[in-house]
């Protein structure tokens, strides 16, 4: 899993409760050699506890914006989605700045042709 846009990702579980799948499984990817390669800077920070809440993953991107959200009903793919959701918006802005736009300035006709 790509760590571009992200600047701190902190996942917190119970290793011995069976809510906590996504959130390992999740943990497991974003430690492997590949994911540190795309954003060395990235600190991934695990932390387990021994309490009965449930397993929590919060990111902070590179803007400063911040997500947090139980992951106890998600799956590894939904969390990366939603990761990725934004991270792919990040991106958009940034090559509209750099061809000098601002993704609020354009505007999108929906209707039907």
């Amino acid at each position: 899993m790509p760590l571009r846009h992200l600047k701190r990702v902190r996942v917190q579980f119970n290793p011995l409760d069976p809510r906590s799948t996504a959130a390992r499984e999740f943990l497991a990817r974003v430690t492997t050699a590949k994911a540190a390669k795309s954003n060395p800077e990235c600190a991934v920070e695990p932390r387990v506890r021994n309490d009965a809440a449930p397993p929590v993953v919060a990111v902070e991107f590179a803007s400063g914006a911040r997500d947090q959200f139980n992951v106890h009903r998600m799956t590894v793919d939904d969390i990366a989605g939603r990761i990725k959701t934004v991270s792919d918006q990040m991106a958009v802005k940034q090559s509209l700045a750099e061809a000098g736009l601002k993704f609020e300035d354009l505007r999108f006709d929906v209707r039907g042709t």
